[in-house]
């Protein structure tokens, strides 16, 4: 309950428009800027993704915005500027606009802010939704409100959506059809190139042997207690380790005693030194990716409870590492069938010793499934090409 408070709190004076001196100056300086925004790490990732592509034809600096500290965590040093969401209100939103002059503005997925989009026409900035989409909850709920949202969706100059049920969903919602283009989902690319040279760093750092490496990502709370169970079942019939990370890695510590309860070794990330583990918790940020690439099978959290609906599939899936996760994906609902029909990843719907021991046991062919995921990657850049050579049309530069 208190963590969307303490989200919302986060940065509160920047977002207000209370900046200080130094950041007013900085600013004024480097203004105009191409504005950017992602709502949180993973919208954040998927930005900076698309920016590599034509940062080199721009003629303005980048700025970035984050609704979370740990979206700007990623975005710092990758960007000229990155700053907190204003609050999405008319004299912030209009504070800020002022103050960055922004030449454009992208925004990612499914951020509609209509006193931002209002402001933005009002100023004549273009701006574009990409990778957009539309769930089956928010599409009920913005259906009871269309005709604001018909105002809204009237203020972009192109939304590029994933399929052609976003397409429908966002016409139907008001938005100009000749301004809505389907160009693919970009959720289906390579979230990041795998760098094996990493990888073996961290397994000489880590000491790891011959034993078998179970990466849980993404967890919640009532997932790493389903996870230990199906550990400690495993630990009678083979060598195996445990790294799990948070979602959120204010509860490291939580975890920890979790997993001492149940009389296992554990080591935090941050405080890891060379002593023997069963169980090390990741409490760092950026490093899961990495890590990844240590695990004989992995477990995609946020899964296993309800109300998440699911965590990114693809990055255990870039290493070509065997991939479960738990039932409830609606976040990723489309991305989860595409990769079970291929048979890349696996639904768990037995209990979780017996799935991941399923793995384990037959290692080579379980690989060749999680190698499949290849063909989506392939979808993935034939959607960034043709997102890139919309925007840029839209900037009124090109390569």
């Amino acid at each position: 309950m208190l963590r969307p408070l303490r989200i919302a709190a986060y940065g509160l004076k920047e977002r207000l428009g209370l900046w200080d001196r130094r950041l007013r100056e900085e600013v004024a300086k480097k203004a105009p800027f191409l504005w950017a925004h992602g709502a949180s790490v993973g919208e954040v990732q998927l930005t900076l993704r698309l920016l590599e592509e034509f940062r080199p034809y721009l003629p303005w600096p980048i700025l970035l915005t984050s609704m979370t500290p740990q979206g700007l965590g990623v975005a710092r040093g990758k960007v000229d500027i990155a700053l907190p969401f204003p609050i999405p209100l008319g004299l912030p939103i209009r504070t800020f606009l002022r103050r960055i002059n922004p030449r454009a503005i992208l925004i990612a997925e499914t951020e509609l802010w209509p006193p931002l989009l209002w402001e933005a026409e009002r100023k004549g900035i273009p701006v574009v939704l990409f990778n957009a989409r539309i769930s089956d909850g928010s599409f009920k709920r913005f259906l009871a409100f269309r005709p604001l949202f018909r105002k809204a969706l009237g203020a972009f100059s192109l939304i590029l959506v994933r399929s052609e049920k976003d397409y429908g969903r966002f016409v139907k919602l008001g938005a100009p059809p000749e301004r809505v283009v389907i160009t693919g989902d970009l959720k289906f690319l390579k979230p990041f190139n795998p760098s094996s040279e990493r990888m073996l760093k961290l397994k000489e750092e880590l000491h790891l042997g011959r034993e078998r490496i179970i990466v849980s990502g993404s967890t919640h709370r009532g997932e790493e207690e389903l996870i230990l169970e199906a550990f400690l079942s495993l630990r009678g019939s083979m060598k195996v380790r445990l790294i799990i990370a948070p979602r959120h890695i204010e509860r490291a510590g939580e975890v920890k005693r979790l997993a001492e309860g149940f009389g296992l070794s554990v080591v935090l990330r941050s405080d890891y030194c060379d002593v023997p583990w069963d169980v090390l918790i990741l409490d760092t940020v950026g490093e899961l990716r990495d890590f990844y690439g240590l695990a004989d099978v992995a477990i995609v959290g946020g899964s296993f409870v309800k109300g998440i609906g699911g965590h990114n599939l693809l990055e255990p899936l870039v290493w070509g590492v065997p991939t479960l996760h738990g039932p409830y994906v609606d976040n990723f609902a489309l991305l989860s069938e595409r990769l079970q029909a291929l048979g890349a990843a696996m639904k768990v719907t037995e209990p979780l010793s017996l799935a991941i021991g399923r793995v384990l046991a037959n290692p080579v062919p379980a690989r060749e499934r999680a190698k499949r995921a290849e063909i989506l990657f392939e979808e993935g850049e034939r959607a960034l090409r043709k997102t890139v050579e919309m925007i840029l049309k839209v900037l009124g530069v090109g390569r």
